[in-house]
């Protein structure tokens, strides 16, 4: 009897050390993938780059950044009740939708104000790396209409040269 339990505990033992080190390995290769993905997506920049890029988007302008999201969710929310409140009538969250394009507003001016300084801090050819980086980033961000990863939503990037456009392609 007494067997049976250490074999059982020991087994368990195992499973949790077997899952902790599954969970630690999926989470350093997530880490390795992004990093990786940022360097292939713009070869010109180097680790160092980006390292020097991501200093320079750090402290009170990011925290100020982050903030300006919380209260645009926020604003969201309120300007979402309100409608659910008075169905068929947007009278009543006017207001509320007029804070919140200020919010978002507010929010793409602290952005560019970022990506202006980010890019004043590097030398000319890494500046236009980095810029090719940003359009190609907003060719394939996630958002609707855009597919997930898919290039060229409404209104986005063109589509490559000799790449077949339509519905559906």
């Amino acid at each position: 009897m007494k067997k049976a339990f250490f074999v059982g505990l020991l087994i368990f033992s195992l499973l949790v050390n077997i899952s902790v080190g599954v969970v630690i390995a999926r989470h350093w290769w997530h880490v390795q993938k992004r990093t990786v993905i940022n360097l292939t997506e713009c070869p010109a920049l180097s680790s160092d780059d980006v390292q020097k890029i991501s200093q320079t988007w750090s402290g009170p302008a990011k925290l100020g950044i982050m903030q300006t999201r919380r209260e645009l969710l926020s604003k969201k929310a309120e300007v979402l009740d309100l409608i659910a409140a008075n169905p068929g009538d947007l009278k009543p969250a006017e207001n509320a939708i007029r804070e919140m394009i200020n919010l978002r507003s507010s929010l793409e001016q602290k952005t560019l104000d970022r990506i202006s300084h980010t890019m004043a801090s590097l030398e000319p050819e890494k500046r236009m790396a980095f810029l090719e980086f940003l359009k190609n980033r907003t060719c394939t961000m996630k958002g609707p209409g855009k597919g997930f990863g898919k290039r060229g939503g409404p209104g986005c990037c063109p589509p490559d040269e000799g790449a077949r456009t339509g519905p559906g392609m």
